[in-house]
């Protein structure tokens, strides 16, 4: 697989009623910006979208990633927490993204083992 950048995934936990989230780096992704519209009956409606793919192949640790998480591109070393918090991220970052779906596809050759990430 050709890839094009690297990401900041943030996975956000609830522990007590407290909101943490835990900042990883996943090296050698493609990522793709597909920009769309959809026109709905009140008017224009935001399609934009991003693709995100990552081979599983001789990859060390199991890469664990679930909707709602939070995903920046490039490497970013900034922590989320009360001081600097997702809002502050979307602010700084010009391509952060919520995750909506995660396929994952582990047939055929190993080769070709991936997870597709769906975020908008």
């Amino acid at each position: 697989m050709h890839t094009n950048t690297d990401l900041t995934l943030y996975t956000r936990s609830v522990s007590g009623g407290k909101e943490a989230w835990t900042r990883s780096v996943i090296t050698g992704v493609l990522w793709t910006n597909r920009k769309a519209a959809n026109v709905i009956s009140s008017g224009l409606l935001d399609a934009n979208a991003v693709e995100i793919y990552i081979s599983t192949f001789r990859r060390e640790d199991a890469i664990v990633i679930k909707p709602g998480d939070v995903i920046a591109e490039g490497i970013v070393t900034k922590t989320i927490n009360t001081e600097y918090t997702i809002a502050d991220l979307k602010r700084d970052y010009a391509d952060v993204v919520t995750v909506k779906s995660v396929d994952r596809y582990d047939f055929g050759s190993p080769h070709l083992h991936h997870l597709m990430i769906g975020a908008s």
